[in-house]
């Protein structure tokens, strides 16, 4: 951290997967303290934020003003309702953000992601690994947050300063980063990483061309004086636009790529397999085969592909 970023301390969270943390921020005002993030409903989880607390001088019923959210994925959303339970502070996300959290990690959901893999050509047996796989998170994510509040106004508190919401779809519907032009100071979720690319994915629902979001969140950002940037994962960088120049260009390049694989009708998976071609676990093939399907329907929507449904219900993507 550094001397534009005082009164904000960041927490890093253990995750169980490949991607072993993610990072959530304290920002201190003078009414009390912001909580950016939540990190998943696991015991690591709870003793760390314990930890945190303590260390801090932090009394969560007494002291914490707000929990605020970039988005609902289960490693930012997970530990929300429980920090509401030892804070008594409201949940503030966007409204799409709002509804995608509390419609996705629920059984309903699992079954129509069931159809979803089988009809992009996932083989069954690996459908079922993904079925157990979704349950995972059921418990990861409870118990949700009794008052979400929707983020409606642009400037949002955040410690003792405001900070201007700005939509950023693509990674995830409903993502917002929060920006201070002052302190020129960008809160990224995982909007922007650092070390990797954020997934751009599609699952089934919501946007139906999250990699074309995902770009013209990039040119919102880019409008925007940033010293630096907070990100959800990996390290605090300063080069935020070269960053996003280097995104865009990841994107391009990745799009180039799987139109040259396609070369007759194939599924979303064997796709995917021809594009990602190391061992990927189960929970690593739903968002290496979600990207591919995002970058799939970019090209669809530009007119580059073509699909048609067999006789099985499969969908078939040609040039």
């Amino acid at each position: 951290m550094s001397e534009k970023t005082v009164g904000i301390h960041q927490v890093t969270l253990p995750l169980p997967f490949r991607l072993d943390h993610v990072h959530c921020y304290l920002a201190q005002g003078n009414n009390g303290w912001t909580i950016i993030d939540s990190g998943l409903h696991t015991e690591e989880t709870e003793q760390a934020w314990k930890r945190v607390f303590r260390e801090y001088k932090i009394d969560p019923r007494r002291d914490v003003e707000r929990i605020v959210l970039t988005h609902f994925h289960p490693d930012h959303f997970g530990f929300a309702g429980t920090l509401q339970e030892w804070t008594g502070a409201a949940v503030h996300m966007s409204k799409q953000g709002k509804a995608q959290a509390l419609s996705t990690w629920t059984e309903q959901r699992y079954k129509e992601n069931r159809r979803f893999y089988r009809v992009n050509g996932l083989p069954e047996h690996l459908n079922q690994e993904m079925a157990k796989n979704d349950q995972m998170f059921f418990s990861l994510t409870r118990p949700f947050p009794q008052d979400i509040q929707v983020i409606e106004q642009t400037a949002v508190p955040i410690g003792d300063h405001l900070y201007e919401a700005i939509s950023t779809p693509g990674h995830a519907e409903g993502h917002l980063c929060f920006y201070q032009p002052e302190r020129k100071i960008l809160f990224g979720g995982d909007l922007l990483l650092k070390k990797i690319t954020p997934n751009v994915s599609y699952l089934g629902k919501g946007d139906d061309n999250p990699l074309a979001s995902f770009l013209v969140s990039m040119e919102e950002v880019k409008k925007r004086e940033i010293e630096v940037t907070l990100p959800g994962h990996g390290p605090i960088f300063h080069d935020t636009h070269d960053r996003i120049e280097q995104l865009i260009d990841h994107h391009q390049q990745r799009l180039r790529e799987l139109f040259n694989l396609i070369d007759q009708e194939l599924d979303a998976y064997q796709i995917c397999q021809k594009l990602f071609r190391r061992e990927l676990s189960i929970h690593e093939i739903r968002f290496a085969l979600g990207e591919t399907i995002a970058h799939l329907r970019y090209l669809q929507e530009a007119s580059q592909l073509t699909k048609r449904v067999d006789a099985n219900g499969t969908i078939l993507y040609m040039r």
